[in-house]
């Protein structure tokens, strides 16, 4: 889980009384999400509700079951690409767009998942 970045500490504490009723009712839908934390499942659902995102509030990222297969796909192929590279830079026959190409694989992958796309310039340094 992610606890924020180095550069944005959270030094601010927000507290919220509930009743007996609605502590269940947010158990139960924190309980549907992947969220081990009522804290972060709270924040995740204001964060989602300001930022206008659809789908189950504080749900983290799935693979919808229609692109199951194609994301299998891409990430065996991302592997075998990342194979091949390796290979060729061993012996000094590297095409140009290699790395181009498995960062656009890359990105396919992220995309199926319906997560945001590698940042070009760095993602072939992420080994």
């Amino acid at each position: 889980m992610v606890r924020g970045r180095a550069d944005s500490k959270r030094t601010h504490c927000v507290s919220v009384r509930l009743n007996a009723e609605e502590l269940a009712r947010w158990q139960k839908a924190r309980q549907q999400t992947e969220r081990k934390e009522l804290g972060a499942w709270v924040r995740a659902v204001v964060e989602e509700s300001l930022n206008g995102h659809p789908g189950v509030p504080g749900d983290i990222p799935r693979v919808p079951e229609i692109n199951e297969t194609a994301y299998a796909q891409l990430v065996n192929a991302a592997e075998e690409l990342r194979g091949l590279i390796h290979l060729a830079r061993e012996e000094g026959t590297l095409p140009a767009a290699a790395d181009a190409t498995l960062t656009r694989l890359g990105n396919a992958a992220l995309h199926v998942r319906g997560l945001p796309a590698a940042p070009e310039n760095t993602a072939g340094q992420q080994r």
